[in-house]
């Protein structure tokens, strides 16, 4: 006897408390444009994160039961590499999609993007990703005009840190690549870049084929307060690793760049803004920007002037938050030369400095 055909698509919502709306991401699923069968179709797999799967269910609408697969994973900690992980190897889909349980896809959009990868062979389908307001998130920055067969390194992949869109299942699985629950925060961080920088076509999804982050969801586990050391551990350990060691040194640039501007910076902000700062975070970013020069010397070359400064007096002995935190606010005034100029005027039209940058997201 043959085997059953597998789903085409596997979307893998994991839900923690019965409080999000999750039964809203099932129905834009099924509103997504394909069937929901197991049979080519879509496998709609709700992940139940240390809740029972009753409790979930009752949150579902009747027509919506039935089309949905409830699993249990009780881990007893708040991370979802758990529930993804346990989704991913369960699945037996060509694509798996993640969705988080308080946001949606826009009409159409899981038809839109197989019928992308199908007809490419694409390894990764990237939609736009839309925030409540309407506001797009600019990411990643791609060359101007360019939306298919992109390159990491060009387009700027590094920057799409979110894992949400269409992944070709069989990649993930070959070369290993799982969600990190050892992190409070960037279980996903390794896992994309190894997406986006490994073999396997890159493609964005037409542009109406949305993926919609909702507001309201209070509880998210990255926007708890964390000791700095945790909020960079996801990326301190990337840069250390042997898989970014065998990256060619423009793609350790590219990495690198990214981890500097969202991760280090962002937690930085987060700290000072909340009145915090000690020697201990002072000596953590002193730590991660050796191993940053060590690994890929040319990204902190690409930095803004304004950014330099925000850097240099993070590490400074005896620098209290506020005074970080001013010159943070200043390193935001975009448009100044300080945050348009590299301090090497020889980086000042690089790729990742801020002139081709700013000019590239504002075509996003």
């Amino acid at each position: 006897m043959s085997p059953a055909p597998a789903p085409l698509v596997d979307v893998i919502i994991p839900v923690h408390t019965t409080a999000r709306p999750v039964d809203r991401a099932v129905g834009s699923v099924v509103a997504g444009g394909l069937p929901v069968d197991d049979h080519g179709g879509v496998h709609i797999t709700v992940v139940c994160h240390n809740v029972g799967a009753a409790l979930i269910r009752d949150r579902l609408a009747a027509e919506h039961r039935p089309l949905v697969e409830l699993v249990e994973c009780s881990d007893g900690t708040g991370n979802p590499a758990g529930p993804r992980n346990l989704a991913l190897e369960r699945s037996r889909a060509r694509y798996v999609s993640f969705v988080d349980s308080d946001d949606t896809l826009a009409p159409g959009a899981l038809a839109a993007w197989t019928a992308t990868a199908e007809r490419h062979g694409s390894a990764a389908v990237l939609p736009r990703l839309v925030k409540d307001s309407g506001r797009p998130v600019r990411t990643p920055v791609p060359r101007p005009f360019r939306r298919a067969d992109l390159d990491p390194v060009k387009d700027r992949l590094a920057y799409r840190t979110h894992v949400f869109g269409l992944l070709r299942r069989e990649l993930l699985v070959e070369r290993g690549v799982r969600f990190n629950g050892r992190y409070a925060t960037g279980e996903d961080q390794e896992l994309v870049a190894r997406a986006w920088f490994g073999e396997g076509r890159i493609d964005l999804a037409p542009r109406g084929a949305r993926y919609l982050l909702r507001a309201g969801a209070a509880d998210r586990i990255s926007a708890e307060p964390r000791p700095l050391t945790e909020d960079l551990a996801a990326a301190t350990e990337l840069l250390a690793g042997p898989w970014y060691a065998g990256l060619a040194p423009e793609q350790r640039t590219a990495i690198a760049a990214k981890i500097l501007r969202v991760q280090v910076f962002g937690a930085v902000r987060r700290r000072t803004a909340a009145g915090r700062w000690s020697p201990e975070d002072a000596h953590r970013v002193r730590s991660l920007l050796e191993l940053v020069d060590s690994r890929a010397p040319q990204a902190l070359t690409v930095l803004s002037r304004a950014d330099g400064e925000v850097l240099d007096l993070a590490v400074r002995p005896g620098a209290t938050a506020g005074a970080i935190l001013r010159v943070d606010n200043a390193r935001r005034r975009f448009g100044r030369p300080t945050t348009l100029l590299t301090r090497d005027l020889r980086r000042v039209l690089h790729r990742e400095a801020p002139l081709r940058f700013m000019a590239a997201s504002l075509l996003v």
